[in-house]
């Protein structure tokens, strides 16, 4: 068994989700259900946070199984672990990370965004590299093991080549639309080259350095193999998080909230024919498949490749909306500074 250590109790660590859910969208949820992974400490600066997450998950866990810290740093001075959980807001993921790659542990996954700027997330994961840790960033959605049984089967020939991918989302670029443009990528691949996006300007107030997060309109995405990635953001009525996959041999329609929906040759095909698995909780799939990687498995997904180019992606959104021009990846401005506070 794994111990994990999650920093920041919000609301993605525990209060999106309670004991009784079957599949429990947050960190704790998923920890209690993996198979290979146990829940050894919480830290939080809030003492009220911590009241509230022993009231509401303490008897889920065996009596005085976890231990509860005021700060990261007293967890990770007092206690052995091996998978770090980073829950904090998005401003506080860089000084965070850097303070949990100074210690000995075997896998960080970390919220997103993953940094506000490119600079940042280059720092922190030349760092884990350096000491031979992955990153895995929780684009959580993608763990959803239909999306996964689907990915595989896109991969093989599902639909024949794939000449597009249509991803449908809104609101913040690196907070909650990145969410759907790791999706387009679970099926276009993770091989951007240029974006050129289009945001809507916010308003919004923010510390001094940053500039605001804004929603995304939309964006084109061109990937070295050919296939075109589309962002579309909030227009008309399609839900968030879903795709539509168009290749060679047929359409795939599918996402995190929507049904899935294949044609091939004019014609509807059957779910059935597809052998799509049970739902399980997105993090319980995710922390297996760093357990699997801790024993000696392949790199769990959204890893460094994966979460760099959805990051590059993302800003090139932002640089390309702000200038009016196409953004060749890797991006040449690392520095921009975003308020994503997801």
């Amino acid at each position: 068994m794994y111990k994990v250590g999650i920093i920041g109790l919000g609301s993605i660590a525990a209060r999106y989700a309670k004991p009784e859910d079957p599949y429990p969208y947050c960190h704790t949820g998923g920890i209690r259900y993996c198979e290979s992974t146990e829940l050894a400490a919480v830290a939080d600066l809030s003492q009220e946070r911590r009241d509230e997450f022993k009231q509401i998950w303490g008897s889920a866990f065996p009596e005085d199984s976890i231990n509860y810290y005021e700060s990261d740093i007293q967890m990770l001075d007092n206690e052995e672990l091996d998978i770090i959980a980073v829950c904090v807001r998005g401003p506080h993921h860089y000084k965070v990370m850097m303070e949990v790659l100074k210690y000995d542990i075997k896998a960080i996954f970390l919220e997103k965004p993953a940094g506000c700027s490119l600079k940042e997330v280059d720092e922190m994961t030349k760092k884990a590299k350096e000491k031979c840790i992955p990153i895995v960033v929780s684009y959580s959605r993608h763990w959803a093991p239909h999306l996964l049984r689907l990915q595989e089967l896109v991969k093989d020939g599902l639909v024949g080549e794939v000449q597009s991918v249509i991803g449908y989302c809104g609101g913040g670029v690196l907070s909650f639309a990145i969410h759907t443009t790791d999706l387009i990528c679970q099926f276009a691949g993770y091989d951007p080259v240029s974006v050129t996006g289009f945001v809507r300007t916010s308003q919004g107030q923010v510390p001094e350095g940053y500039e605001p997060e804004p929603p995304v309109i939309g964006a084109t995405i061109r990937y070295s193999s050919g296939v075109i990635g589309y962002h579309v953001g909030q227009h008309g009525k399609i839900g968030g998080f879903s795709v539509d996959v168009l290749g060679s041999e047929g359409t795939l329609k599918t996402g995190m909230y929507t049904g899935t929906v294949l044609q091939k040759d004019g014609e509807i095909v059957a779910n059935s024919a597809l052998d799509l698995p049970e739902n399980a909780s997105v993090f319980k799939v995710a922390y297996q498949q760093i357990a699997d990687y801790l024993d000696g498995g392949p790199l769990p997904h959204c890893s460094e490749k994966d979460y760099m180019a959805v990051n590059e992606i993302g800003f090139a959104m932002i640089e390309s909306s702000i200038t009016g021009k196409n953004i060749d990846i890797p991006c040449q401005n690392r520095e921009r500074l975003i308020y994503a506070n997801g």
